[in-house]
């Protein structure tokens, strides 16, 4: 008993990859539940996971605009989340300050295992107010995928501007 625990200690983390019809972001990243899972400030921004930006659950992510001409959220764990080719829907809630031009557009990253991007496409959510909207697309991973990435990005903005993001989802649609 004593070799096999030692044998299973020695091995290398295992990966879990995720079932055909599940979020291929980990629950941390797509619910933001306990933290920010993977996301992470990219430019121009203040990143917070917060109660009161909660569109589903217990809280959402707060993105405060820190400067003009333009912000950006990304995934930190290059090369991205296990994906594969084919079918999927990308969705994701968002709102935004009242009676301001702001829109999110988030961009989903198709690369191979040593993280070239093979393609990327994206979704452009309505003009943001108060209230939630849902901004989905069906998308297709080309052949040779392996892994996704993905960046949430506004062209328009000024200090002090909000944006809210709740429910990310990058979702197989059939099994690999």
């Amino acid at each position: 008993m004593l070799s096999l625990v030692a044998a299973l200690t020695a091995c290398e983390p295992a990966i879990i990859d995720h079932s055909p019809h599940s979020n291929l972001l980990d629950a941390e990243t797509a619910s933001l539940e306990t933290g920010l899972g993977q996301w992470a400030a990219w430019y121009s921004v203040a990143v917070s996971r917060e109660p009161t930006a909660a569109r589903d659950g217990e809280a959402g992510m707060r993105v405060e605009v820190s400067e003009l001409y333009g912000w950006g959220i990304q995934l930190d764990n290059w090369p991205g989340f296990a994906a594969s080719p084919g079918a999927h829907r990308a969705s994701f809630w968002a709102r935004g300050t009242p009676e301001r031009s702001l829109v999110a557009q988030m961009r989903v990253s198709w690369r191979d295992a040593g993280g070239r991007e093979l393609q990327s496409e994206l979704l452009s959510s309505p003009v943001l107010s108060a209230e939630w909207v849902r901004t989905a697309r069906e998308l297709t991973a080309p052949a040779g995928t392996e892994r996704v990435g993905v960046e949430v990005t506004g062209t328009e903005g000024a200090p002090g501007d909000v944006i809210e993001l709740d429910v990310l989802v990058v979702q197989a649609l059939s099994a690999p």
